[in-house]
């Protein structure tokens, strides 16, 4: 059963990847046919004033020489913000604003992204890898007493960062993505969560996506933020300029592929053992209802593989929920944070605070 059901999703896998390929290919060839070729033309934009007024640093990894950028006291709490796809460390710049009174706040760019190191082949994109780079980056830095918070891609690796390495984790704050074990629990059951994964599908093929990425001077990252249905609600918090800020660093040389290359090795993500499903550090789980990409039943179902944990269903708010709704995510994460004594849930409900 077990043999037949794995072909079955690797068949069905390959067969949307080519679908949802084929009509790539199609519209791409289609706009070659009919736009002025200036459609496919690569621009490099330049960098805006809002990425250069922080605190830059780097540190050496085993592997990787990671980016980062680090406001606050050093002697502060540690708030360690991990980014999802496709952005970069300052998608928490409303975060790192707020908390560097208080924390010492740091948001890393992952492999692959901005400015930190971009080992090339697919195999080096294994989610084991990104693991690691937290684990290392947490112990090189010597950071203790950490709250990790992460979204998208960033949350996925950080539940499993939470598993693995639950040592080094005080408390872990997740940005709209379910638990890795609830998130198949959801896909078996949710036609609206598999209509809404076809991305990770066409992903899987090369060169097509990027191409698509880059061509009409970026577009796909304009809806991605700004369109009706995936973008941010409240379009004040995702301005011109950081419109400009994500294009100059997504139009750098091989910026795309790195991002692409983690939904390529997706597939081969090791399986979580039984023993390690339950994430122990206490956990509050942040979730705009308007999620493009994502069941909200994601978020439901991750709480029965939590031993502590809060669900935060933020109305109104898309997939990019802590740019959307800064002051209100920044409100549940301050009393998260605050709070010694964290009750243990033992159901699926949405839970209100008196915020």
């Amino acid at each position: 059963m077990g043999i037949a059901a794995n072909l079955f999703r690797v068949v069905y896998a390959t067969w949307r990847q080519y679908i949802y390929t084929a009509g790539a290919l199609l519209t791409l060839t289609w706009k070659w046919l009919t736009k002025d070729k200036d459609y496919f033309t690569e621009y490099t934009y330049p960098e805006p004033e809002c990425l250069k007024n922080w605190n830059h640093k780097f540190v050496q990894l085993k592997d990787i020489r990671m980016h980062y950028v680090e406001e606050g006291p050093e002697d502060g709490d540690v708030l360690l913000m991990v980014h999802g796809f496709p952005e970069f460390w300052y998608s928490w710049r409303f975060q790192l604003e707020h908390f560097k009174h208080t924390h010492r706040c740091i948001a890393i760019d992952m492999r692959g992204y901005n400015s930190t190191d971009r080992p090339s082949g697919i195999s080096n994109y294994n989610i084991s890898y990104l693991v690691d780079d937290i684990r290392q980056f947490i112990e090189v830095i010597g950071l203790k007493k950490v709250t990790l918070a992460a979204h998208d891609w960033g949350a996925m690796i950080c539940w499993r960062v939470a598993m693995m390495h639950q040592e080094l984790i005080d408390r872990l704050i997740i940005c709209n993505v379910p638990h890795p074990t609830a998130f198949f629990d959801v896909y078996k059951i949710s036609k609206e969560q598999r209509d809404k994964s076809w991305y990770v599908y066409f992903f899987q093929s090369q060169l097509i996506p990027e191409i698509a990425m880059r061509s009409n001077k970026m577009k796909m990252l304009e809806a991605m933020f700004r369109g009706k249905q995936a973008g941010i609600r409240n379009s004040q918090n995702f301005t011109d300029e950081d419109m400009l800020a994500w294009k100059h660093v997504f139009s750098q040389p091989g910026a795309t592929t790195g991002p692409l290359n983690y939904y390529r090795d997706l597939f081969n993500a090791p399986s979580i053992s039984r023993k390690l499903q339950i994430v122990q550090p206490k956990v509050l789980i942040l979730w705009g209802d308007e999620d493009n990409f994502l069941d909200k039943k994601g978020a439901e179902f991750s709480v029965q593989y939590c031993r502590n944990c809060r669900v935060e269903f933020i109305r109104g708010a898309s997939h990019w929920v802590q740019q959307d709704q800064p002051e209100l995510v920044n409100a549940y994460m301050e009393q998260f944070m605050k709070e010694d004594i964290y009750g243990t849930v033992d159901n699926q409900k949405e839970f209100k605070s008196n915020l």
